[in-house]
């Protein structure tokens, strides 16, 4: 297969960390151009020391180097030097050769090149001086390189031996060291005197390493010189070396001679001749100020004479500061430019003519950056990516900019409308690149571009199309409505549960997972960079923005510019990306997720992220976390990258744990249901109609709950139902205690956790789904505090049928139902032993406050009938109902009992809310709020009221039970005036039914309210 002529209107520029630019020329293209070019991309920004850069041509197969004048045109560069050598052989470098005097004001004024000055005499000595020099101070040199070049990493880094390991193998220690040290010394001799040389500079920063390396290598090497052998005059000569430098100007060194000579200074030089002497050597003569004669040099051939008069004329343009040069040649050693058009290689392309006395230039054009960072291997991109982007391009009159969302690195981000060929709308973002930026901004922007084509996941941020033609340049994505996820998570925290947040970790996982098949490496996985589509979809994004931010400049520090508090320590130390870094960060991003948007490592200094790490140190516990998904994290953080899972086992684990935490979360809504309608049960036993018994084995199962199935049975209940809703299992939504399930270990899920999973899928099919909180449920359960509550007349009708029961009646129905309960406690333990998970349930057992932390829905089933005689939750009363007699309650005339009347106004005006709320608008919801406020200021007037009659030691738990009460009363203003901003929301019946779970919890207490107050008045009457 023939090879493809190399297009010789390209020009492949190398630097000296081994990147490269490719450079598009013309005929009339100066080397002046093409080094303004490629040192303008090093990094935004002036570069102070421009001058000191050169372009080098060597002759790889010869090892020979031509320095190229900043006059010369491309076409001189080629008829001079390409016609004598094949194009693969030659490689053109850009180099810092004209040296400031002061490497200080070097890095002062201009830290880039300085930067790339030490890359280049680092290379050159790895290359030239290293195998020739001390070994002690080879090993001096390197470790200073270890030092900068981990700048990152704490002094005691290489004591572990994970991260010497880590320098071995993946670094290298060719890197830093010549051959001939490592060869000739034992690896573990050679790591202990690195160890100890590495302390000696381990607080040095990174220039001061830069300081240090040059100092150290000054002494067998000196950098800033450049040497020729060459003969003073011409004719009779005297054979020397010229010794040429920012310190000793153009010096020269004799054989017998220790130090260089002096001969003149670069400001002393008024002009610069080259001409071709006898037997074809070449001469060099400098006009000196203050001398008669010229400064004759004479050498071997014309090109060291050319190559030692650039060096002089780059010296004496820095000192200078001029553009001009002193140089000029007395024959045409060099073609010149042709005054007629110069048939340029390659089809199809557009001859460009010059006339005789105009002169054009070709400005430059960059064609490819470095390789792709995110892919592992480091191959570079294809070309044939780029050109598949036009596949993506749209026509810029089917979008429509509606507002600006943000800015981003690149320019604003806007909302706006795609219309597609059939004309539909479609919401979409567009990212904007500024128009005043330069055409390699324009390439940087459409790398994300690039690299979003090539994915097709649910949740991944989809690449619509591009707009490239003309400026400015667009990129169209699809639009994630509710924008970053961090911010979402602090705005909606109180509306996002714990399997929410799970369910948001999972998805990322298979999105990495998905970035992991096709091996790629995000490397900015946190929190920010994730969009949330709807409210339980989030998509991962912001794909090619790392690696602008890093390689927008080629040499600088990266402090500030990589997210350090998020990144592997392999990335900090090493600056290492691979997919266990990315599955550290992951586990950081799902850290930032379970604290609702809280930064990780708040407080500590960039510089002290690393200490705290290699110190054993990992983010804490978030508060609800269970325990499972807190081993996942710490094995995403386990130090050696070799031991971390892979996205494809974490998606699996986060999986289980998802559908873990959804039973827990639906058992835990089971059980606090119950508990409702255990309190309600608990007030009802005034009722002039006794319930149904519940179900037992000796009895038909009659009495079902409302759904027509056996209602869950998981809640520990004691020996007998005759103690208070205190003695059932607390902590409803704690992570504190959970499942089986949760102890998961980080290998995965065991054998008998399998077995449980078994059996929990099989009794689910046994428990019926919660009823949904409908008013007409939540009515019920009212109604079961005042059965009549509808009127005042059927309260009315209540107690006059109370007043006219028989007591001898009353105690026989209390007898029978104190028979029955102990009938279905006994019953109850049975079954609870069929239950295979009940001991789990049983051990949740906390403090907790149900209103603050029971689930935002209040739908439940209706527990067993035989919960109508638990005692009342009220703590405030619950001491006395243990000595009261229940049928003394039962005699309290309620005839102008206003205490009983304003508690039935605020009961009856929370059941209207409870009708009413959806179907009304958001004012009506403040109506209905104010209508329970003001019925409950009548009621606490009257308790005020009738206080003075009541004995003392009673006074504190009814003011207990008024506290309680009006913190009810915030608790529903506060999910009144969530509900009303959420109104057009899709979360809208989310927070409506948290604000009735409020106005049902005031009802409820109301009610606990007028149990101490009759507690009173009958221990008033004894």
């Amino acid at each position: 297969m023939m090879q493809q002529p190399i297009d010789r209107s390209i020009l492949k520029v190398h630097l000296p960390n081994g990147g490269f630019n490719m450079v598009k020329y013309g005929d009339a293209t100066d080397v002046k151009d093409i080094i303004k070019l490629v040192v303008g991309r090093l990094a935004a920004g002036e570069r102070v020391f421009a001058r000191c850069f050169a372009l080098k041509l060597v002759v790889i197969s010869q090892r020979q180097g031509f320095w190229l004048h900043n006059d010369l045109s491309m076409y001189q560069v080629r008829q001079k030097y390409e016609a004598k050598c094949l194009p693969e052989d030659l490689r053109y470098e850009l180099r810092v050769r004209y040296l400031p005097r002061s490497i200080q004001e070097l890095h002062q004024k201009d830290k880039v090149t300085f930067y790339y000055l030490y890359d280049q005499v680092r290379s050159d000595y790895l290359k030239e001086k290293a195998d020739h020099i001390d070994p002690e101070i080879a090993i001096k040199l390197g470790c200073i390189e270890m030092r900068r070049f981990f700048k990152d990493m704490p002094q005691v880094a290489l004591d572990k031996k994970s991260n010497f390991d880590y320098l071995e193998k993946e670094v290298g220690f060719k890197r830093f060291l010549p051959r001939s040290v490592i060869d000739s010394m034992k690896s573990k001799s050679l790591r202990k005197i690195i160890q100890q040389q590495f302390r000696c500079y381990a607080q040095l920063t990174e220039s001061e390493c830069v300081f240090k390396f040059f100092e150290t290598l000054s002494s067998v090497y000196n950098f800033n010189h450049e040497r020729f052998r060459c003969a003073l005059g011409s004719g009779w000569s005297i054979s020397v070396e010229i010794v040429i430098g920012p310190d000793v100007g153009i010096s020269y060194l004799t054989e017998r001679a220790s130090t260089p000579t002096h001969m003149a200074d670069f400001v002393q030089v008024q002009s610069i001749h080259t001409m071709t002497g006898d037997d074809n050597k070449g001469v060099v003569q400098l006009k000196i100020v203050g001398a008669s004669e010229p400064l004759t040099i004479t050498c071997k051939t014309l090109d060291d004479v050319e190559d030692m008069a650039d060096l002089i004329d780059g010296y004496c343009r820095l000192v200078h500061d001029m553009q001009g040069t002193l140089w000029s040649k007395r024959d045409d050693s060099i073609p010149r430019t042709p005054k007629v058009n110069y048939p340029r290689g390659g089809p199809g392309r557009t001859e460009d003519i010059f006339s005789g006395n105009e002169r054009i230039s070709d400005y430059a054009e960059i064609v490819e950056e470095e390789d792709d960072y995110s892919t592992p291997d480091g191959k570079p991109k294809k070309r044939s990516v780029r050109r598949k982007s036009r596949d993506y391009e749209i026509p810029r009159d089917h979008l429509r900019l509606v507002e600006i969302l943000g800015e981003g690195q690149f320019g604003d981000v806007y909302k706006g409308m795609f219309f597609d060929k059939t004309g539909t709308q479609v919401p979409v973002a567009i990212k904007t690149c500024k128009e005043d930026g330069e055409e390699c901004m324009a390439e940087k922007f459409l790398e994300e571009a690039y690299i979003m084509q090539q994915f097709d996941h649910p949740h991944i941020v989809k690449l619509i199309g591009i707009c490239s033609d003309t400026a400015p340049v667009w990129i169209v994505m699809e639009l994630a409505k509710h924008g970053e996820m961090r911010a979402y998570l602090q705005n909606n925290q109180p509306h996002l549960d714990l399997v929410m947040l799970i369910l948001y970790s999972y998805q990322l996982s298979t999105a990495l997972s998905y970035l992991e098949s096709k091996k790629f490496v995000h490397r900015d996985i946190a929190a920010r960079n994730v969009l949330v589509a709807f409210h339980d979809n989030v998509k991962l994004g912001d794909f090619g923005l790392s690696r602008w931010v890093e390689e927008q400049s080629y040499y600088k520090a990266s402090k500030g510019k990589l997210p350090i508090k998020w990144m592997a320590p392999e990335s900090i130390n090493f600056r290492r990306f691979t997919t266990a870094s990315d599955v550290w960060m992951f586990g950081v991003c799902i850290w930032e997720i379970l604290m609702y948007g809280v930064k990780p490592f708040q407080g500590v200094k960039n510089n002290d992220v690393i200490g705290k790490i290699e110190n054993g140190e990992r983010l804490p516990l978030p508060p609800g976390c269970p325990p499972s998904l807190y081993n996942l994290m710490c094995s995403c953080w386990i130090y050696e990258p070799s031991k971390r899972p892979s996205f494809a086992d974490l998606k699996t684990w986060l999986h289980e744990i998802l559908t873990e935490e959804k039973h827990r979360q639906e058992e835990e809504m089971h059980r606090d249901n119950r508990r409702v309608q255990a309190i309600s049960w608990a007030g009802s036993n005034g009722s002039d109609e006794e319930p149904p018994p519940p179900p037992k084995p000796a009895r038909p199962l009659f009495a079902l709950s409302p759904t027509g199935s056996t209602p869950n049975l998981s809640v520990n209940v004691g020996n007998s139902f005759n103690s208070s809703v205190a003695s059932l299992p607390h902590q409803w939504n704690s992570t504190t205690n959970l499942p089986l399930g949760h102890s998961t270990p980080a290998s995965g899920p065991s054998p008998d956790t399998n077995a449980i999973k078994s059996q929990v899928s099989q009794r689910s099919q046994d428990i019926p789904k919660p009823l949904p909180p409908s008013a007409t449920h939540i009515e019920y359960q009212l109604q079961n505090f005042f059965p009549s509550a509808n009127s005042m007349q059927g309260f009315t009708q209540h107690h006059r049928h109370v007043e006219d029961v028989d007591e001898a009646v009353i105690e026989m129905r209390l007898k029978q139902q104190q028979k029955e309960s102990e009938e279905d406690s006994r019953w109850l333990e049975a079954e609870e032993k069929n239950l295979k998970r009940d001991s789990v349930a049983h051990n949740h057992g906390h403090s907790d406050n149900t209103k603050e932390n029971s689930p935002p829905t209040i739908s439940g089933v209706r527990s067993l009938p035989t919960a109508r005689i638990l005692q009342r939750t009220s703590s405030s009363t619950s001491s006395t109902s243990d000595s009261t007699d229940t049928g003394s309650l039962q005699k309290i005339s309620r005839v102008n009992d206003s205490v009983y009347d304003s508690t039935t106004s605020v009961v009856r005006a929370v059941m209207m809310m409870t009708k009413e709320a959806p179907h009304v608008d958001a004012e009506g919801y403040l109506e209905m709020v104010k209508k329970i406020g003001s019925e409950l200021r009548v009621l606490s007037s009257k308790v005020d009221e009738v206080m003075p009659t009541l004995p003392p030691e009673t006074h504190k738990q009814i003011d207990m039970a008024q506290k309680v009460l009006s913190t009810d009363m915030a608790s529903l203003v506060s999910a009144m005036r969530l509900a009303q901003e959420n109104y057009n929301t899709p979360l809208m019946p989310d927070y409506r039914k948290s604000m009735l779970k409020s106005a049902h919890a005031l009802a409820m207490d109301s009610k606990n309210l007028l149990d101490a107050v009759d507690s009173a008045r009958l221990q008033a009457t004894s």
